[in-house]
This record gives C-alpha cells, structure tokens and sequence, in this order.
C-alpha cells in the first residue's frame, strides 16, 4: 500500500513538472497591442473595384503598356523580392522552436611522448581516435523568445505582401497618369502644330503683302512676332512630350532600343466606364495596403519588444550525442562503440551595465515609431481621400467649363475672320482672336485630361480594388508569374 503511494506521488510530481514545461513555454513577454480606434464619418455604402480598374478606360494600347509594367517594371520585382526575403526569414524563425540536428565524424591519430606524466611504458605510445554521431542542440522556449520572433517574422512578411500591393497599385497608377499626361501632350503638339502651320501660311501672306505695300512694317511684325511665339511654344511641347515618354519607357520597357528611339501609340480619352465612389465608406481601412503594412509593422515592433525583454530572464539549453567512438576504424559501428552523452546549460544574466536594459527601450522606441509611422499613415490616406474627391468634382466642372470656353472662342474667331477680310478690324484684334482660340483648345485638352487623372487619383485613394484577403499570398504567387524573373537563369 505504501509503495502504491509513493508510486502515485511520483506521477504527480511528474505530471506538475510537465503542466509547469508547457505553462513556462505558452509564457509571452510581448506588451498587449494598444491600437486606437480610427474614428470617422462615413458618407457611402462601399463601393467594390476592380483589380484590373485600367480597363474600365476601354483603351487596348493603355491595357498593352499596363501589361508591360506588370512584367518589367524593377521596383514591382524588387518588392517581389523583399517579399520572398522576408518570406525566408519567417522559414529562419520558425526553424528555432525545433531542436538543431547534425551528423559528425572525425578521425585523429597521436603520438604519446616517453616522457608523459601518464606514460608507465618507458617507450612511445601510438593509438587512433575515430569518432561518429548525430548531435543534439535545443534551446528550450522558457519565455516565448522565439515564438515571439516568430510572430514578428510572420507580421513582417504580411507587411511584405502588402508592400508588394502597395508598390503595384503605385506603378500602374503612375504609367496609367503618364500615359494620360503623354496623351495630352502629343494632342498639344498636334493642336500647334496645325497652328503653326496656319502661322506660317499667314505670315507668308503678309510678307507678300509688305512687298507690294499693301501694309506696313508694324504688321508684318505682328505676324512676324506670333509666328515665333507658336515655334517655341511648339518647341515646349515637344520637349514636354519627351519628358512625359521617357518617364513611361522608363516604367514599362525593357528594350533599350525602345527607350531611346520609340514613340507610344495612345488613344484620345473620353470616358470611363465603371461606377466610383464619390464618398469614403466604412471598409476603407481594409482598401489600403499602405494602410495594412504599416499596421503589421507595428505589430511587427510589438513582438520584438518581448524578445527583447527575455534577455532579462535565464536560459535553459540542452546538448547531446549519439554514436560510436573506437581506436580501430574497423570496429567503429560495431556493439561496442556506442556512445552518448547529454547534458545542459543555464545561463542567467547578472549585470550588463545597462545592455539589456538599453535594448528593451530601443525596442519600445522602434514600436513607439512604429505607431507614429501608422498613425501617419492613416492621416495621409484619409487626405488622400478628401482630395481625390474634391479633384474629381473639379475636374468634372473644369472640363464642362473649358468646353463651353472653347465653343466661345470658335465662335469669336469666326467672326474675327470675317470682319478682317472685311476691313472691319485690325490685324492685332484678328491675331489676339486667333490666339485665344489657341489658348482654349490647348486648355480643354488639359482639362479633359486632368479630369482622366483625377479618376486615377480616387481609385488609388481608395485602393484600386484591393481587399485584405486570407487568400493574398496565394494571389500574389499566381499574380507574380507575369513577373520577368529571367536574370535568376
């Protein structure tokens, strides 16, 4: 009976050894995660986008060079790449909450000195050492170091992921607005160009005219004077237009001879076709990737802060080895030549000077700017958002606005036309209708234009159609396959 007793007490010391294992082990010295509450008015129901919005502009040569950049665009591969780096970090943290495994052998021989302290045999001694075995090294979690680390590496490559996002939204925003503001500047061309073609006609006129002394030296200057004024406003264009293609072939192409010699064929803008929102709903905070990221890197900083606070606290790690020792090689893997060994080893810290305590506040200070990088982050957003919308109304009222200008001014230059060949004005009011006609068809261009890039800026205020999704890596991988990683062969 007595034996049955102490029997039993023997199960429970053992059982409360194992609960106080796994309590110390399920331990976390991360700080609870604090994030306020974004409160805000929202205005409309959400409206959902579409991943491939671009399309909704119903532009084959815009979807052409969107395509484009979605495969060569460098910095898109290169947040692919930090993507797959941060994913192999994860892979590096996770490995540590495993026991590390590794096979040795080893071989010596040696020659035992006469006059050894143990040498008893008056002559020298000559004896091998073979040895073979797999080692054991594990680093017990006491206070969930590396679960934490783990969990900073797992919210480090969600925030990689939606880098990735972020950085694909940003590119095609950037060539779908170059190729619009690339657009507006060969229509500028265009318009000078016919006017300076109707310029130099007139002015050719007037130089007739001067010769037979129809009119005076005054107004063949006139002529002269606007003539040169629509060069180098041509001029402006073209260096313009330039400006514009560089920036795109730079974004899109990876032909080199395409960079430096070809032109962009586009498409006159006109509408678009899918429905926008015109209000900020309730779900904007889960639309941004920008938003997301840096609300992982903050959850990121947070779990870092209790891996640094484990250096308080002791550390419990374990060694062994198993496998076969013998002198004669021919023996070593036999019965005989079995070994093994294990032991421990608990490491407290004492005093640091400050060390430890120095890095717990430097990784307070790294979440503190963390937070401040969130909390920014949502600021800028939610400014992003007012002033898309308020683009997009303008826009609208601009471009009705301009339009009706030029009808004006079409109109008054008719007339002007007339009255000049009639007599009825002088050539500076026939040259000043002309050039307000200029002026207000190189102005509704831009206007129908700016009112192109205003769509872009609210659906990239509202994310372009992204979500946050359980599925995003498995959407990232089948996205990333368009991605030209052939410098890896």
């Amino acid at each position: 009976m007595l034996g049955l007793i102490k029997k039993e007490e023997k199960i429970m010391r053992n059982l409360l050894l194992i609960f106080l294992v796994f309590f110390i082990s399920s331990c976390s010295l991360k700080p609870k995660l604090n994030i306020p509450q974004t409160q805000y008015t929202s205005k409309e129901d959400n409206i959902s986008l579409s991943k491939e919005w671009w399309k909704g502009f119903n532009d084959a040569n815009l979807n052409t060079i969107v395509n484009q950049a979605l495969k060569n665009n460098t910095d898109l591969r290169i947040a692919y790449v930090r993507m797959e780096q941060a994913a192999a970090q994860f892979g590096i943290s996770l490995s540590d909450l495993f026991p590390k495994f590794d096979g040795s052998a080893s071989g010596a021989r040696a020659k035992t000195s006469i006059n050894d302290p143990n040498n008893q045999t008056n002559r020298f001694i000559y004896g091998n050492d073979f040895t073979m075995g797999l080692g054991l090294s594990y680093e017990i979690d006491l206070w969930g170091k590396y679960r934490d680390s783990l969990g900073a590496a797992r919210a480090a490559l969600r925030a990689s992921e939606f880098d990735y996002e972020a950085a694909r939204l940003s590119l095609i925003s950037n060539v779908v607005q170059l190729y619009f503001n690339l657009a507006n500047a060969y229509e500028a061309m265009d318009i000078l160009k016919q006017t300076l073609d109707a310029y130099t006609q007139t002015y050719g006129v007037k130089l007739m005219q001067y010769e037979v002394g129809t009119i005076g030296e005054y107004e063949l200057e006139q002529s002269r004077a606007e003539l040169q004024s629509v060069k180098a406003q041509y001029t402006s264009a073209i260096e313009t237009k330039e400006n514009y293609l560089k920036a795109l072939k730079i974004l899109v192409s990876s032909d080199f001879d395409d960079i430096l010699y070809k032109e962009q064929d586009y498409t006159k803008f006109s509408a678009y076709a899918l429905a926008l929102p015109e209000g900020i709903g309730s779900e904007i905070l889960l639309q941004r990737p920008d938003i997301n990221a840096a609300l992982k890197r903050l959850t990121q900083q947070n779990y870092l802060v209790g891996v640094a606070r484990t250096a308080f606290l002791p550390s419990l790690s374990l060694t062994g080895l198993f496998g076969f020792e013998s002198n004669d090689l021919d023996t070593l893997i036999k019965g005989g030549s079995k070994t093994w060994n294990i032991g421990g080893n608990f490491l407290m810290p004492i005093f640091h000077w400050g060390e430890i305590y120095q890095n717990v506040n430097l990784a307070k200070l790294s979440k503190d700017e963390a937070f401040l990088n969130y909390e920014n982050t949502l600021r800028t957003a939610f400014g992003e958002i007012r002033l898309a919308l308020v683009q997009r109304k303008t826009s609208m009222q601009n471009y009705e606005n301009y339009k009706n200008l030029l009808q004006a001014q079409e109109k008054i230059y008719e007339l002007a036309s007339i009255r000049y060949e009639n007599g009825s004005i002088p050539l500076i009011e026939y040259l000043d209708a002309r050039r307000n006609l200029l002026s207000a068809k190189i102005s509704f261009a831009n206007a129908n234009y700016a009112m192109a890039n205003a769509i872009v800026e609210v659906i990239k205020a509202f994310g372009g159609g992204f979500e946050v999704d359980e599925n995003l890596s498995k959407e990232i991988e089948e996205d990333s396959k368009t991605l030209d990683m052939s410098f890896r062969k």
